[in-house]
């Protein structure tokens, strides 16, 4: 269809073409309602009657008007209008885009290659690009010079999502999930050339697919060649299966041998080989352009002579060095000491086998070039030792059992200090002695100072103690401070000088706490800075993280007076960091010249519909980040805390089943979070900390009206009682730890239910009011059990080997929890009397629900039990994704 200048689509004026696809043609256009200049997409009429192709069509707008990204094309609108040509009216379906004033790269590649240095800031901005598209389970499947845009600015556009495809929850491109191009399995999609072989095969391409063909663009615009060119589509095809394309640091002077591998990296055969996201992609880009190594033409380069290939260990090694080899250009992969703290900063994600859901609490050692970690399972964890230029971990003997949050090495690196068992333990590296200093029931952070004393924090209501290493009395050297409201004091960290420290006070009922600075000499402490988790000390820097955005910031101090010098800074690129809120664990550890750190916070989920056998029967709402959801008793409408900024706040949104509509309930800075809905589903509790003072609020469920505070104190709601009396709700209750406790709406008290040594959380209700079922760690694993609410008598244990997150259904016949692999379990309950009869539990399905990502749940189920709601993670749920910094302080700005 050849639409004349003045044809109008609707509020859409042709005014010019401006080129054709094979998915339509494109014409420059004016929005003349909101008086701006458009790019439209017009279907071509055969195309728009063929069923397939237009839901293709159609498929491809949404998918890209989900991605709100700076390099992704922009979609403003689709529809169809009527156009008269030759008194014939034909029905034309249109896409309406953002109007780039630029060209393409391929024709950019007309005027030859591209400088080393525009490569680079060419490739982090596709890279930016695609990770916003693989982070909403979209991968691109066609990614070519054609299909990017290089505006007059700099800034780069990817375009026609045409043959995109939307992974389902497994990530891996192989689940039933609908294609943008709508073909038959089996069948090959993309462009002959930038196709990864495993798209040649005709077998589910992933993100990493898009990755192979982000380094075959990158190759072309380099070298100016095309990195699998032949003569024939099928010879280029078979090149794509077996060879590799020429070095292009051996035959161009421009390239560096940096950029040549991380090109070369890209272009693995094996997907398992290439970098593992479009993140790892763009931080090894940027690395390299922070070195100054990547060659832009204007400096001689030597030529070097053509390398072999890099397979296997050896390429692993690299890769898992993070690019160190990359950014610094030779085959050298950490800096020695003599250069460590020289230099820019170094950026890399460690792939795994570094990373996974058991593999975590980084520990870096005082020289910088180790990192102790704890891999493992349940009740079988155990610290490893990794050197930064290995993927070799070497396990320490004597360590099983080691909690998280409790690693830490002496002063000279020759021991490890660790909590295991109810001791503080201290394992000697070189003979392998494991020795008990004292007693420690859980681990709240420790940290060895040059005369050999340790501090740390043995408990969750505890202060600082203090002990030898080579044992002796603990003796506490803080105090909590009643009008602070302390319950524990955390984390704390040496100062340089070896006696004064820092810490963080711990109190629950407070949204926000401040660093304190003391001394092993005693007197008062000092209030440094507010903090979300505790302080790590290194060099002459404080490093924390702060919540919104959750970003890792450094402080430096004068090391002389202890002042703080200058403002915080952030020492990453990276507004994601994950840390423990729950417990004040940074999950990041440092020495003064390297980092490492968890990403990874905010995770993004899809809310998927499974049934009782696993199988995904339908997705709700796009994909964003998730917490905590629950349907209404009436079955039609859903509540759940959902990301509300780019800051890292969250507000609660209300959404309809039948429609999928969504709407927000609240919208105040904070975080509001539980959603539980009153028996009448026309109220929902939820928790805040919109004030100095969290509280629970009850709000209409339209939204409408006031918000009453019914509860002053932090406290998150679970469940409400179907007669609408009472409200079960968590909360911390101090020397009893996490406690349940009830509201009750008639007389407005709250009094404790639940609450002993030991931690008693998400409780609910069964429909008929007359018991509670709930997870308590009395047993030192997490179980869910089942006690009468009326005289609290009775108590019935339902897991046997670990649970949490108890959910009834609605006509309190099955009670559903998950296991510790996240396996959906199903429990037959049934009365006898006044007694409760409870089988043993069966497994329905392993979710991937990621671990530890809500306060109360993480799915709920249909009213008839027949269907489950996931947070289904677009991420592998068992990876949390390491990153490290080399000479983290040199990209400071002081």
């Amino acid at each position: 269809m050849n639409l004349a200048a003045g044809t109008k689509l609707g509020p859409y004026e042709i005014l010019a073409p401006i080129g054709s696809g094979a998915m339509g043609d494109v014409y420059k256009a004016r929005d003349t309602r909101l008086d701006r200049d458009v790019a439209i997409k017009v279907l071509p009429p055969a195309f728009a009657r063929d069923p397939d192709r237009l839901a293709r069509f159609e498929r491809e707008a949404r998918a890209v008007a989900a991605i709100n990204h700076p390099n992704i094309l922009a979609v403003h609108d689709i529809g169809s209008a009527d156009v008269i040509d030759s008194d014939e009216v034909t029905r034309a379906t249109y896409m309406i885009t953002e109007l780039l004033d630029g060209d393409t790269l391929r024709a950019r590649l007309a005027q030859g290659p591209l400088a080393a240095r525009k490569c680079i800031d060419v490739g982090v901005q596709i890279a930016s690009g695609l990770a916003a598209a693989h982070d909403r389970g979209i991968i691109h499947r066609d990614l070519k010079p054609e299909n990017v845009v290089l505006l007059r600015d700099g800034h780069v556009k990817i375009l026609d999502f045409g043959l995109a495809k939307q992974l389902g929850p497994d990530r891996t491109g192989s689940g039933d999930q609908p294609t943008m191009a709508a073909t038959d399995a089996g069948t090959v999609l993309g462009t002959v050339g930038y196709m990864a072989p495993e798209q040649v095969r005709g077998e589910p391409a992933d993100a990493r697919s898009d990755l192979f063909a982000l380094g075959a663009v990158l190759y072309e615009l380099t070298s100016g060649h095309r990195a699998f060119a032949r003569r024939t589509a099928a010879e280029t095809m078979t090149a794509v299966l077996r060879d590799d394309p020429p070095d292009l640091a051996g035959t161009l002077t421009n390239v560096s041998p940096a950029l040549d591998r991380i090109v070369r990296h890209a272009l693995e055969k094996d997907p398992g080989d290439r970098f593992q996201s479009a993140r790892d992609f763009a931080f090894a880009l940027q690395a390299l352009s922070n070195t100054g190594s990547a060659g832009d033409g204007s400096a001689v380069t030597t030529r070097t002579p053509a390398r072999r290939p890099i397979r296997g260990r050896e390429l692993a090694a690299w890769a898992l060095a993070g690019l160190l080899a990359v950014a610094a250009g030779t085959a050298t992969f950490w800096p020695r000491a003599s250069s460590a703290t020289t230099g820019s900063p170094i950026i890399f994600t460690a792939s795994p086998p570094w990373s996974n859901a058991e593999l975590g609490s980084p520990s870096v050692a005082p020289d910088g070039q180790r990192v102790a970690l704890i891999a493992g399972g349940r009740g079988a964890n155990t610290i490893v030792i990794r050197r930064l230029d290995s993927i070799d971990a070497t396990p320490i003997k004597g360590t099983v059992g080691a909690r998280a949050g409790s690693v830490f090495w002496s002063p000279d690196g020759r021991s490890i200090g660790f909590f295991a068992s109810g001791k503080l333990k201290i394992v000697e590296l070189t003979s392998g002695k494991v020795d008990e200093i004292t007693d420690a029931p859980s681990a709240f952070g420790a940290t060895w100072g040059p005369d050999g004393t340790i501090l740390f924090s043995p408990d969750e209501r505890a202060p600082i103690f203090r002990v030898n290493a080579n044992g002796g009395t603990a003796t506490a050297v803080t105090t909590l401070d009643p009008a602070r409201r302390d319950q524990a004091h955390r984390w704390p960290q040496f100062l340089p000088d070896g006696r004064h420290f820092v810490f963080m006070p711990w109190n629950s009922g407070t949204t926000k706490r401040a660093i304190q600075l003391a001394s092993l000499d005693g007197g008062p402490t000092t209030t440094l800075f507010e903090s979300a988790t505790g302080v790590i000390v290194a060099g002459t820097n404080f490093l924390y993280v702060r919540e919104q955005p959750a970003n890792l910031l450094a402080q430096a101090f004068d090391p002389g007076t202890l002042q703080l010098v200058g403002r915080a800074e952030p020492v990453a690129p990276d507004e994601n960091v994950d840390f423990s809120w729950l417990t004040g664990d940074p999950f990041a550890s440092a020495s003064a010249s390297a980092l490492v750190y968890t990403t990874g916070k905010l995770r993004v989920s899809q809310l998927t519909w499974f049934n009782r056998t696993g199988q995904a029967v339908g997705k709700l709402g796009d994909p964003d980040v998730y917490y905590d959801p629950a349907i209404s008793p009436d079955g039609t409408t859903m509540v759940i805390e959902k990301r509300a900024s780019d800051i890292g706040t969250t507000d609660l949104w209300t959404v309809d089943l039948v429609r999928g509509a969504m709407s927000r309930l609240t919208s105040t800075p904070g975080f509001e979070s539980v959603g539980t809905w009153a028996s009448d589903s026309r109220r929902i509790a939820f928790g805040s900390d919109q004030q100095e003072s969290a509280k629970i609020y009850v709000k209409h469920a339209s939204g409408t009206g006031t918000e009453e505070a019914i509860v002053d104190r932090r406290a998150f709601p679970m469940d409400w009682s179907r007669d609408g009396r009472y409200l079960l709700y968590a909360t911390d209750g101090g020397a009893t730890k996490l406690d349940t406790w009830i509201y009750d709406a008639d007389r407005r008290t709250s009094t404790p239910l639940l609450a002993s040594p030991f931690n008693e959380v998400r409780a609910k209700f069964s429909p008929n009011g007359k018991w509670i079922a709930y997870v308590s760690d009395e047993t030192g694993d997490r179980q869910v059990y089942v006690r009468s609410f009326a005289d609290e008598t009775r108590k019935i244990p339902v897991s046997l080997a670990g649970g949490n997150e108890p959910e009834w259904r609605r006509d309190g016949k099955e009670l559903f929890y998950l296991a510790p692999d996240s396996t959906l379990m199903s429990v037959a309950v049934r009365e006898d009397g006044a007694q409760l009869i409870v089988d043993a539990a069966q497994p329905l399905f392993q979710t991937n629900a990621e671990q530890e990502r809500g306060i109360r749940n993480r799915y709920t189920a249909s009213p008839d039990g027949l269907r489950f709601l996931v947070l289904s993670p677009l991420i592998d749920p068992h990876t949390s994704p390491l990153v490290a910094v080399l000479n983290w302080a040199a990209g400071l700005k002081r």
